[in-house]
């Protein structure tokens, strides 16, 4: 009796067993026929809206002929009407337009055209002791170098007649040392000091002493004579 009711209920496990795993494989295959189908991609056509510009108001057309109107109306010069052309034959003297310049008298500059009557010299002193005639051809040619220099001048509206007395130092190698104006002997307008002054201080450097001359330095008295003949 007891193996009767063992063989039982084995079968209905059997059953049992056998109808859930038929239906699971069912599951199974519709879930796999469900995943295999192709994915379907669907393209639409989306048409474009058209952007329609607003049209331009009545005033805006009549400024914008206008503008035409005027870059048309632009005359190009020919070369016949080219008062700069290169052309040979079209190139005018422009002075003939212009006219003759004129100048303001305030503003000439104050220049006299140089007068064979204006002079200027510089003669040896009396008091020079030194009678080496080497020191006195050295003498004469720093005389004439300050001389040719003060020429440079001569043609101006302050040039009179007068007289500037100077003394310098010239050291051995020719460099200028303590130029000044003597006072007391000196009988000039202001223009004729600083030309004596100019004179000596652009000559310098002066040449160097002879060989003959051995001093350190030497001092120079000159008197800068101005003469103005009518």
């Amino acid at each position: 009796m007891g193996n009767r009711l063992f063989q039982i209920s084995l079968i209905v496990s059997l059953l049992i067993h056998s109808i859930l795993i038929i239906y699971l494989s069912h599951v199974k295959q519709k879930s796999v026929k469900k995943i295999s189908k192709p994915i379907e991609v669907v393209y639409r056509e989306i048409e474009m809206q058209k952007i329609l510009k607003p049209k331009p108001s009545s005033k805006v057309l009549k400024l914008i002929k206008k503008n035409e109107s005027k870059h048309h109306n632009v005359k190009i010069l020919s070369k016949k009407h080219d008062m700069f052309s290169p052309i040979g034959k079209h190139i005018r003297d422009i002075s003939k337009f212009s006219g003759r310049p004129k100048l303001d008298r305030k503003y000439i500059p104050k220049i006299t055209p140089r007068d064979t009557q204006r002079k200027i010299s510089i003669p040896l002193l009396k008091s020079e002791k030194i009678t080496n005639p080497r020191y006195l051809s050295y003498n004469q040619s720093i005389r004439a170098r300050i001389r040719q220099r003060a020429y440079t001048y001569v043609n101006h509206v302050n040039f009179v007649a007068g007289n500037v007395y100077l003394t310098f130092i010239l050291a051995s190698d020719g460099l200028l040392k303590n130029l000044q104006i003597i006072e007391e002997k000196t009988s000039a307008n202001n223009y004729l000091r600083q030309t004596g002054l100019r004179s000596i201080q652009e000559s310098s450097p002066f040449p160097p002493f002879p060989q003959d001359l051995k001093y350190p330095e030497l001092t120079f008295n000159v008197v800068i004579s101005f003469e103005v003949k009518e």
